[in-house]
């Protein structure tokens, strides 16, 4: 993550890969096992790695100054 992001965006970006990548595995893992609650916990993980990556882009975009 290159210049002045700031920490929280880089945990941000870093928590979204992290909840997505495991969002992914355990959806997989749920859709062989057809556990339902599997499913709705990866569908959880994933939405919580989408949102955190979004918050980590804006918080890219504001800290760049590209929303002036």
């Amino acid at each position: 993550m290159p210049d002045n992001v700031g920490s929280s965006g880089v945990i941000a970006r870093f928590a979204g890969k992290a909840f997505v990548a495991f969002g992914f595995i355990l959806g997989t893992y749920g859709l062989t096992e057809g556990s339902e609650t599997i499913k709705q916990t990866a569908l959880g993980l994933l939405v919580a790695g989408v949102l955190a990556s979004a918050y980590g882009a804006y918080h890219w975009i504001r800290n760049r100054d590209v929303t002036r």
